[in-house]
């Protein structure tokens, strides 16, 4: 049922503005959230199953929870990534508190890679079980949050450039490199 409360286009008409934010970390995040909430869908529809056993069952309604919560997770990071990237203007413009405002603005895109990256895991525990009819739902989850993952990754890399302190580089580099390894499972 399509709903006329739905709210994305006023986000897309901001997304599309000259306006600086939201921007590519904000979009990276929708993106995680609605793979979460298609493969959520997905997972709904296995637990309608009757056949399906109790141990199968009981790990699809952690997996849905578990994408429930992140899906939640990416949806405040949209706006958090957004308020971020704001925080980091204002502070170029006065020179003022840059390293904390570089530091928030590499952390919202980061915590959208971790998300993303434990949803792609919930979802390897169920792949196997959907239908043809419901495969293709799955997929596309999969394909949104791997797009979410290179976008929200985009946005890291750039920001981790202007970072000038050198430990920061370096535990953002070891926490991506943990975060490749989930996304290529």
């Amino acid at each position: 049922m399509v709903s006329s409360a739905w709210r994305i286009h006023p986000f897309l008409d901001r997304l599309a503005s000259r306006e600086p934010v939201p921007g590519g970390g904000s979009a990276a995040a929708l993106a995680g959230a609605l793979g979460c909430a298609l493969a959520s869908k997905v997972a709904q529809i296995l637990l309608s199953r009757p056949r399906l056993s109790s141990q199968a069952r009981a790990g699809l309604r952690r997996d849905l929870q578990e994408l429930h919560r992140l899906s939640r997770k990416l949806g405040f990071l949209i706006r958090q990534d957004a308020q971020a990237y704001q925080a980091l203007v204002k502070a170029k413009k006065t020179k003022r508190g840059i390293a904390l405002a570089q530091r928030h603005a590499l952390e919202a895109p980061l915590e959208i890679c971790e998300a993303v990256a434990q949803a792609t895991r919930s979802l390897k525990e169920f792949s196997s079980r959907p239908g043809p009819l419901l495969h293709s739902d799955l997929k596309a989850a999969r394909a949104l949050l791997r797009g979410a993952f290179e976008a929200a990754l985009a946005m890291v890399e750039i920001n981790l450039r202007e970072s000038k302190k050198v430990r920061i580089r370096q535990e953002t580099d070891r926490r991506l490199i943990r975060l490749k390894r989930w996304m290529n499972r």
